[in-house]
């Protein structure tokens, strides 16, 4: 098994253009692998912060993959539905990196869901936010589990930002507490070049979404639409 785990991890990591230089292994009651990226930054490295008032918000990646997960775990989630979340989940992401280069501010989307990892670029760039709920990407089947009551185990955890956000008393807002297994980017990107980063990533095989858009105000997220 480590020989296998260990095969595909060093196949993943050169292709992205590192190399895996050492390890250890520890005994667990689970079957666990991390990674620490150790690198030099080219150039000014892109952080949390930095995310100004006029930016578009850009998001590489659909929401819902912790809600099918856990349909999947109870045998509720359609099978073409996880095919679908399993061939998205897998895609490197450094071509869309590489096409968000120029944002003011970035993270990517995974445990503490939507909502957390933006409310932390807000609080790190001093700013309010505005999402339109319509605007977000969905995988396919999580909406629907979603109004039936279906949640990851770490959603009530990560309503915490809630009390500093504006939502609509819709299913579909629940996605944006999801935590997501390989997540998507989600990019504060000038207003200006925004179109000719969704045209480059598209190229890239990555169709992004504007969701939203950076505003003047303390950190706060203002959820529009549904």
């Amino acid at each position: 098994w480590l020989e296998e785990i260990m095969a595909g991890a060093g196949t993943a990591v050169t292709e992205a253009g590192a190399a895996i230089a050492g390890g250890h292994t520890a005994i667990g009651s689970e079957l666990v692998i991390g990674l620490t990226v150790t690198g030099i930054a080219p150039g000014r490295p892109i952080t949390r912060a930095g995310a100004r008032p006029g930016d578009l918000l850009i998001l590489t990646r659909p929401l819902g993959a912790g809600i099918l997960l856990a349909a999947e775990m109870a045998g509720q989630a359609a099978g073409p539905d996880i095919a679908a979340l399993w061939a998205a989940m897998v895609q490197p992401q450094g071509a869309a990196a590489a096409c968000l280069s120029g944002a003011h501010a970035m993270t990517d989307v995974t445990g503490f869901g939507l909502a957390g990892h933006l409310m932390g670029m807000l609080d790190a760039s001093g700013a309010a936010a505005r999402i339109d709920l319509g605007a977000l990407p969905v995988y396919a089947g999580a909406e629907a589990l979603a109004a039936k009551g279906v949640r990851s185990s770490l959603d009530p955890a990560n309503r915490a930002p809630a009390d500093r956000m504006r939502l609509p008393q819709v299913s579909r807002a629940d996605l944006l507490f999801d935590p997501q297994t390989c997540g998507g980017l989600l990019a504060a990107v000038a207003a200006g070049e925004a179109d000719s980063v969704l045209t480059a990533l598209a190229a890239a095989g990555t169709p992004a979404h504007r969701i939203g858009e950076i505003v003047a105000g303390a950190p706060f997220i203002d959820v529009t639409g549904g």
